[in-house]
């Protein structure tokens, strides 16, 4: 049996779809489209997603439309989407692995993450 060449090598992650030095070019595309965005929110969430974002934010028209926010940058909407496509379970998957926000959330955010962690995950376990 020959193996091949790993494809994986050429492959992007997800969402990495786009030019090495696209990032200025999406995170300005985000701005467009969500300017409730700050451009460091902006930044970040391209950088995290790529051209995944728009799965995220969707049709958000306001800061609103994001549901409750944890600390100054991440989203109910966001925490969402990271629980059913990137195996989030606990405020920790969120902070720590999956985005380190945990360096700059205080308690009080963690907390308030942690119980909208749990009744989510009580809520999509009764459906």
């Amino acid at each position: 049996m020959k193996i091949g060449r790993p494809w994986t090598a050429d492959a992007p992650l997800p969402g990495g779809e786009f030019p090495y030095d696209g990032v200025e070019a999406l995170t300005a595309r985000a701005r467009g489209l969500w300017p409730f965005l700050t451009e460091a929110n902006a930044r970040r969430l391209v950088r995290a997603y790529g051209t995944r974002l728009d799965r995220i934010l969707g049709d958000a028209r306001k800061r609103e439309n994001l549901g409750e926010w944890f600390g100054d940058e991440l989203t109910a909407t966001e925490v969402r989407y990271m629980m059913r496509h990137e195996f989030a379970e606990t405020a920790d998957d969120v902070l720590w692995r999956r985005s380190k926000l945990g360096l700059r959330m205080g308690a009080e955010a963690e907390a308030a993450l942690t119980r909208f962690m749990e009744a989510s995950a009580s809520r999509t376990a009764a459906e």
